[in-house]
């Protein structure tokens, strides 16, 4: 859904990590800091962070499809807008 999108790009603009998947990855084992997090982030597949360098400079999040396939084509957005 659009709102799931929102919430993979946000979740992948504010966090530490490179992607939603990273990020769940990362607190995986530990419900604690999951727990601490942002109410809006979200640990599902599909939000993947666009960098210029090393800053990183916005996000893409799709929903809709398996989180693998969102990811996929997430990552398939940010490498055609580079070739631009």
């Amino acid at each position: 859904t659009r709102l799931n999108a929102q919430r993979k790009a946000y979740t992948a603009a504010r966090s530490d990590a490179r992607s939603t998947r990273e990020l769940a990855e990362k607190v995986r084992d530990d419900p604690v800091e999951r727990a601490s997090f942002d109410p809006f982030f979200t640990f599902f597949l599909g939000g993947v962070a666009v960098f210029e360098g090393e800053t990183r400079v916005g996000a893409v999040g799709v929903s809709g499809l398996p989180g693998e396939e969102d990811e996929r084509l997430a990552l398939a957005a940010i490498a055609r807008s580079a070739d631009r």
